[in-house]
């Protein structure tokens, strides 16, 4: 009797780190994965960075036209569609696995069968491989409460490939959850699928690569990315979670409140967009925080004017 199969699905456009990707699933310990590579139309030679695996287990296919491009979901849905295995990882190409992920994955999937979510904790690395920091291991059973609360809390670091989905209840939900350039899409898909509890590995096993090629890291899509955490915001406080018999879910759950995800969308809305703006395009830019209201924008433009003082403060 052979356990859970995983699928590791790989969206590709860059080339410049797609070799180390592809062989950091290919070292790993278990067995019985497939690795499907999803050409979106690169410009790069991706093909041939592939072909210098020829391994059984790899399926390359190149799309007829760029998905990404008009929706990075829907080229994430498009190819998981294409994967097989109980459950899926939707890898990235520049980011890197431990040898020993997918055999964790597994004994986890059979030690937690009822769980739809299993999470590695994650090392940052920079762009040549060298470690930045080293995320929170969570306990290797977390409630639907508990996980909720870690990443309210910032306690947890979430990129998508650093889960593995099971893919009956992924493709139930019809795939990951699509908000524009796919800002928050990495949140509310685990938090939808967290409902039956989420299982944790207990070392770094999934190496988050932190690249100027990175959506997240790309500031010319500041508009997307306000929308983006709007939507999550909302996503955030339609969730009705029943209130927990366990007491300490309960203290969990007390930090799912209309205020405290106001005030977390707020200082979203500022730390990842408002503070890089320069000052004509603060005040266009602050029409498009459309939960904040004016007493918020205006705490927002004074934080902008505080730092950027002390910027120059420092610099003298």
């Amino acid at each position: 009797m052979t356990g859970p199969r995983v699928s590791f699905v790989l969206p590709a456009w860059k080339g410049r780190f797609l070799e180390e990707a592809v062989t950091s699933i290919v070292r790993q310990t278990c067995p019985d994965w497939e690795l499907i590579i999803v050409d979106d139309c690169s410009p790069d030679p991706l093909e041939e960075i592939v072909a210098a695996h020829p391994d059984p287990r790899i399926r390359y296919i190149r799309n007829g036209r760029n998905l990404g491009g008009e929706n990075l979901v829907r080229q994430w849905n498009h190819s998981i569609s294409f994967a097989s295995g109980d459950y899926i990882v939707l890898a990235s190409d520049d980011d890197l696995y431990r040898p020993t992920f997918c055999e964790e994955v597994v004994r986890l999937a059979e030690k937690y069968p009822q769980v739809d979510l299993i999470h590695s904790s994650v090392e940052q690395i920079d762009e040549e491989g060298r470690h930045l920091w080293d995320d929170s291991i969570l306990p290797e059973f977390t409630s639907k409460y508990e996980y909720l609360n870690w990443w309210l809390t910032g306690r947890s670091f979430t990129c998508i490939g650093n889960f593995a989905f099971k893919r009956s209840a992924l493709l139930e939900m019809g795939g990951f959850m699509d908000f524009p350039c796919a800002f928050g899409s990495d949140i509310a898909t685990p938090i939808s699928l967290s409902q039956n509890g989420v299982a944790n590995t207990q070392e770094m096993l999934f190496c988050f690569r932190q690249s100027s090629q990175h959506i997240s890291a790309d500031r010319s899509r500041f508009k997307e990315k306000l929308e983006g955490i709007s939507q999550l915001s909302e996503f955030l406080r339609a969730i009705r979670y029943e209130e927990p018999d366990n007491p300490a879910d309960r203290e969990y759950y007390s930090i799912v409140n209309e205020d405290y995800l106001h005030k977390k969308c707020v200082y979203d809305y500022f730390n990842l967009v408002i503070r890089y703006l320069p000052f004509k395009q603060l005040f266009p830019y602050l029409k498009l925080c459309r939960l904040a209201s004016g007493k918020d924008k205006l705490m927002m433009v004074l934080r902008w004017f505080k730092k950027r003082v002390c910027k120059k403060t420092r610099s003298l």
